[in-house]
């Protein structure tokens, strides 16, 4: 638009120059017409034109005066002649200038996008129904993709954690492994030999895994630690799900190990059966 404007007025000016020219000479011969014409003899001659006149006959003072007249005019029709052209030396200055203007817009570098609009927690995976979105304590904030994501893969891991623990909960009590018969299924096995050798074993089983296999990659999701078992299942409406069952799973593994220690009863017992 700008080299549009440009052009336009570079088409334009020579015109108005001309134009500007045809004026100004106009002007000069209407205004320097007068100085052509000899004096009206209407109006009354002064003192010292009537003493001049005894001296001088009238035919030389007329030729003197028209002489001076067109002196004159010729000086004033010169002058307006050479501004108009003087305008017309400006005009080329004028126009190397407005090219040289669009030259350098042109070769400006173009401005910066608009920066992406913030982030929003509220708008991830994991806002789905009955809840919506899942941050009852406020640890989110707007903006915060990092600690998002800090918290998205903490909520991952508790919640995988606590689907095993509530599934392993219910099977301890039909289910007992070779040399851990008479350990007794509940919290109180946490605390029983063999039981307890058990749970040593089992959070230095989990400590190598969270620091030197299932290290978070900043380039994957949050959680995302490969696929194991091959099941291809990775997408949007599985993720969804794992999240609604790890949230589901936190709250019945804290259920059932409150439970144990109000009542000594292990998950199945605490079940009205």
């Amino acid at each position: 638009r700008i080299l549009e404007q440009i052009e336009s007025r570079e088409v334009l000016r020579p015109s108005m120059a001309k134009r500007a020219t045809a004026g100004a000479l106009a002007a000069c011969s209407l205004t320097a017409a007068p100085l052509f014409l000899l004096p009206s003899g209407s109006r009354e001659p002064s003192a010292v034109e009537v003493h001049a006149s005894h001296r001088a006959p009238p035919e030389n003072k007329a030729l003197r005066n028209g002489t001076a007249y067109v002196v004159l005019g010729t000086s004033l029709a010169s002058a307006a002649v050479l501004t108009a052209g003087v305008g017309q030396k400006q005009m080329p200055a004028r126009t190397v200038m407005n090219a040289k203007t669009a030259a350098s817009l042109e070769s400006a570098p173009p401005p910066p996008p608009p920066p992406p609009p913030p982030f929003e927690p509220s708008k991830q995976l994991g806002a789905i129904a009955p809840l919506g979105f899942f941050d009852p304590l406020g640890f989110t904030r707007k903006g915060d993709k990092e600690g998002f994501n800090n918290l998205r893969s903490a909520e991952l891991k508790h919640g995988r954690v606590a689907m095993m623990a509530a599934l392993g909960a219910v099977t301890q009590h039909y289910v007992k492994l070779p040399g851990f018969e008479k350990v007794p299924a509940g919290m109180s096995a946490a605390v029983t030999a063999p039981g307890s050798y058990g749970l040593v074993c089992l959070l230095l089983f989990a400590a190598f895994y969270e620091l030197a296999i299932w290290v978070q990659d900043p380039n994957k999701d949050p959680g995302d630690f490969g696929d194991p078992l091959g099941l291809g299942m990775y997408d949007d409406d599985m993720r969804n799900r794992e999240i609604a069952n790890g949230r589901f799973a936190m709250f019945a593994a804290l259920g059932i190990i409150a439970a144990d220690f109000f009542t000594g009863k292990d998950a199945v017992q605490q079940l009205p059966l």
